[in-house]
C-alpha cells in the first residue's frame, strides 16, 4: 500500500516554507481576535489572509496530484486540513494546526546530517523560499504599523488598509510610487526601513535568478551520471594502466637485450 509522508515526499525545505505560512496564518487569527476593535488593521490581516488562502489552495493541489495515495492524502495526512484551511474565511485558518502538527513532527525527525545535506545542495530554492516569505512579513507588518502611526495624522494619504497594503508593496519594490506617502515622522521611519529591506531582498533574488542560469551551464558540460567518486576510480583506473604499461615496457626491453645477446654470440660464432 502506497504511503504518504509529507516532509519525504515535498523536502525539508518546501515544508519549512508552508509550516512558516501556516504558523503566519494562524498569529493572523490570534491578531483578528484580540484587535477586534481596531477594525482597519484587522482588514490588513484579512487581505493577507486572502493571498494565503491561495497559497494554500495551491499546496493542497500540489500534495494532492504528488501523491501516490490521495485518499490516504486526503483522509489520513490532513489533506481535508489543508482544504478547509483554504477557504478565505479567517476562522478556517484555524484548520493549518493540523498541518503544522504534521510538518512539525516531519521536521522534528529529520537528521540534522540530513538536514544540512539538504540545505547545502539546494541553497539555490531555500533563499528563494526565505525571499518570499520576508516579502510577505515585511508587506504585512509594515501595512499594520504604517497604517497605526498614519491613519489619524493630518494630511495623511494612507488611510486603509488597502492603502497600507499598496504602499508597502511599492516602497519594497520601487522605492515608492509617490500616490501614497508617510506625513509622520514614525511613518518615514518605516519607510526608511522598508526601503533598505527591499533593495536586500531583490538583490538576493538577483542572485537567485543568476545562480538558476548558471547553473544549468555547468551540469551540461560534465557528462551525465558522474558524480565525484567517479573521479577517484578514473585516477586508480590510470594508475593501474600506467602499472601495467611500465611492466609491459620492462619486459619489451629484457627481450631485446636478449635478441642483442643472441645476435651477438651468432655474429662471433660466424
Amino acid at each position: 500500500m502506497a504511503t504518504v509522508t509529507s516532509t519525504d515526499n515535498k523536502g525539508l525545505i518546501y515544508d519549512s516554507f508552508i509550516f512558516s505560512l501556516s504558523l503566519l496564518a494562524v498569529a493572523n487569527l490570534c491578531i483578528s481576535l484580540l484587535l477586534f476593535f481596531q477594525p482597519d488593521i484587522v482588514n490588513v490581516v484579512v487581505i493577507m489572509n486572502l493571498f494565503l488562502s491561495v497559497v494554500f489552495f495551491g499546496d493542497f493541489l500540489y500534495r494532492l496530484f504528488s501523491s501516490d495515495g490521495k485518499w490516504q492524502y486526503l483522509i489520513r495526512y490532513g489533506g481535508w486540513a489543508d482544504l478547509i484551511s483554504s477557504v478565505p474565511f479567517p476562522g478556517m485558518k484555524i484548520f493549518r494546526l493540523y498541518r503544522i502538527a504534521i510538518t512539525g513532527k516531519g521536521l522534528y525527525q529529520f537528521r540534522a546530517e540530513k538536514m544540512a545535506d539538504e540545505l547545502s545542495a539546494k541553497r539555490a530554492e531555500g533563499a528563494l523560499y526565505v525571499i518570499i516569505l520576508w516579502i510577505i512579513l515585511i508587506i504585512e507588518i509594515g501595512s499594520i504599523l504604517i497604517l497605526h502611526v498614519e491613519r489619524l495624522a493630518d494630511h495623511a494619504s494612507i488611510l486603509s488598509a488597502m492603502d497600507a497594503i499598496w504602499w508597502s508593496f511599492v516602497t519594497i519594490t520601487t522605492v515608492g510610487y509617490g500616490d501614497l506617502y508617510p506625513v509622520t515622522y514614525a511613518g518615514r521611519f518605516i519607510a526608511i526601513i522598508l526601503m533598505i529591506s527591499g533593495v536586500g531582498v531583490f538583490g538576493t533574488l538577483a542572485g537567485f535568478l543568476s545562480t538558476k542560469l548558471v547553473s544549468p551551464r555547468k551540469q551540461t558540460d560534465k557528462p551525465s551520471g558522474e558524480t565525484p567518486g567517479t573521479y577517484e576510480q578514473k585516477i586508480d583506473i590510470l594508475l593501474a594502466r600506467l602499472d601495467a604499461q611500465q611492466e609491459l615496457t620492462a619486459a619489451l626491453l629484457q627481450r631485446l637485450e636478449q635478441y642483442e645477446m643472441s645476435s651477438g654470440s651468432g655474429m662471433v660464432e660466424t
